[in-house]
């Protein structure tokens, strides 16, 4: 990884701090029970350079099931930095009919000029490059509850993916040599989602298991034709002192010829923090994580967190050689205090150097 360009800037959490807005609900709006909380963001990595933008959680707890809050929310995020990175995500969840049904829709839109390193657990560091991709992407998922906090049901996405820019003669050239460099997405696919979390901003017990299979053919106007899994396991245990310990186990693969941005990479602020978004990619990605999360003083708390994972070609090939680990730490700052929503600054270490990151919500 390349050395920081600069330092943290410090003085913009202590800003965010000061400007941080929300609002909880009052006991005349507690049918409602409707509360939000609105952010700016300003932040500096060597990922990203100097960026700045905004970010809003709006939610309201409209269900119970067995004791599991669902609640009706939307979070939006913006943000540009000066290497000329744009993104703009959207995500939404409705529960109707007692909450025998759920829809969860996702917009993304990015410029988002990215590291590249080649393909394969071997890539050099050294040879780092960038390209510039273009992306919209529009997700929706209808599922309805089977048992207890279990659904089922589809998904479609569709979307567009352009290459806007990459370097005269290196990696990136060689790799699009032989792949489509633009063209619409399509795909239809089952998803299964089983969610018995106390608490989504902030759990302190219970699981959750999401499993998704995408198929895009060009019966459906997709460019591109390939087939995609995916399969997230989470589980919390609340510890000693009310800490809580989470536990992550990730796997992601395709097969076929999709998009560079949907190939499967390793590193990014949720998973294996520490590693640069992208460090490494390739067909098929496994990884787990666990994270320790405690409180500190007033609304203040830190986390410690390790995890390891590989990412390969094949299903068959020997997953523990060239495994890759990365490990840090957190300071955690509870905005809304009957809700648990955090803000949250991660240092994450790896045998390759360092990367910090800060957001809102957990990074699992």
């Amino acid at each position: 990884m390349t050395k920081l360009k600069g330092k943290v800037l410090f003085i913009a959490i202590f800003l965010f701090f000061c400007t941080v807005s929300g609002e909880e609900p009052t006991a005349e709006d507690k049918e409602n029970d409707l509360g939000y909380v609105v952010f700016p963001i300003a932040f500096y990595s060597s990922d990203t350079s100097l960026g700045f933008g905004a970010s809003a959680v709006l939610f309201k707890d409209h269900h119970e099931i067995k004791g599991v809050v669902k609640s009706n929310s939307f979070a939006t995020v913006l943000f540009y930095t000066l290497r000329n990175q744009f993104l703009n995500a959207n995500v939404g969840n409705v529960y109707w009919d007692n909450a025998n049904w759920h829809w969860r829709g996702k917009l993304l839109i990015s410029k988002y000029p990215t590291d590249f390193y080649g393909i394969g657990i071997n890539s050099n560091k050294n040879h780092r490059e960038v390209f510039e991709p273009f992306s919209f992407e529009f997700e929706n998922d209808i599922q309805y509850r089977l048992f207890g906090p279990l659904y089922g049901g589809l998904t479609f996405v569709q979307g567009y993916y352009k290459l806007l820019k990459m370097e005269d003669d290196g990696l990136a050239k060689d790799y699009f040599a032989t792949q489509k460099k633009e063209g619409f997405i399509s795909g239809i696919g089952v998803k299964l989602n089983y969610d018995s979390r106390d608490d989504s901003f902030f759990p302190s017990k219970g699981l959750l298991l999401e499993a998704t299979y995408r198929y895009f053919l060009p019966a459906l106007g997709s460019r591109f034709e390939f087939s995609y899994y995916e399969l997230d396991l989470r589980g919390y245990i609340s510890t000693f002192f009310n800490s809580v310990l989470a536990l992550q186990l990730y796997f992601n693969a395709v097969d076929g010829k999709a998009p560079l941005s949907i190939l499967p990479a390793l590193g990014s602020q949720d998973l294996l923090r520490g590693y640069p978004a992208g460090r490494y990619r390739d067909n098929i990605y496994l990884a787990g994580q666990s994270e320790l999360r405690f409180p500190i003083w007033w609304r203040f708390g830190g986390v410690f967190f390790f995890g390891a994972g590989k990412v390969q070609e094949e299903l068959t090939q020997f997953f523990f050689k060239d495994l890759k680990v990365a490990g840090g730490f957190g300071l955690r700052f509870q905005m809304i205090r009957s809700r648990k929503i955090n803000f949250r600054f991660d240092m994450g270490f790896t045998p390759e150097g360092f990367s910090f990151y800060f957001n809102l919500l957990e990074a699992f």
